[in-house]
């Protein structure tokens, strides 16, 4: 996918569709990060119609203005038509209105392609919902019923990766707890 670089009226927008990529470990950074490129693309289309209609303001003016010279030099309204229409001027800024209609024509499908894009990332993030949902089930299930001795080699594998622990002696009453240990008649008092 090409990356593709706008400029009208002195702004420039860059497209990119590889931002509109992502897979299980991005979805959650595409999903922060969505809302600034759409917001962007919203203002550069807000741009791009603003400009649109400024040159065609323009190219209609300039136009009236050269049909009415012609008209005034006394030709027929056709030919009047056609000065005006094959005028330089009038050429040009009719080539920067088709160059203005393809800039609002362009944010406007990159705009829904984002759209489209946000739906496929919410149905994305439900699905891996539900898939972790049915797996931790099937944990469950499959933890709860285990035999251990179906397992080979499970007990040689548990002493193998666990240390054993080391021995204690049994521990014997201390006089250092502060308690007596004879608890006779004599030791009453």
């Amino acid at each position: 996918m090409a990356i593709e670089k706008l400029e009208f009226d002195g702004k420039i927008v860059i497209i990119d569709p590889n931002k509109l990529k992502f897979d299980e470990t991005t979805l959650g950074i595409y999903i922060q990060q969505e809302a600034g490129y759409y917001d962007n693309f919203g203002g550069g289309l807000a741009w791009a119609e603003r400009a649109l209609q400024v040159k065609e303001n323009l190219y209609e003016r300039t136009y009236y203005e050269r049909y009415i010279e012609a008209k005034e030099q006394g030709g027929t309204d056709k030919l009047a038509e056609a000065k005006a229409k094959s005028d330089p001027t009038v050429v040009a800024m009719k080539e920067d209105i088709t160059h203005a209609k393809y800039a609002v024509s362009r944010l406007k499908q990159h705009l829904k392609a984002w759209d489209k894009n946000h739906d496929n990332a919410q149905s994305m993030g439900h699905m891996l919902r539900k898939q972790i949902d049915k797996l931790n089930a099937e944990i469950s299930l499959r933890t709860a019923n285990i035999d251990r001795s179906e397992i080979p080699g499970l007990d040689d594998a548990v002493q193998n990766t666990v240390e054993t622990w080391p021995a204690q002696e049994e521990e014997k009453p201390t006089e250092s707890a502060g308690f007596e240990t004879d608890l006779g008649m004599e030791n009453l008092f």
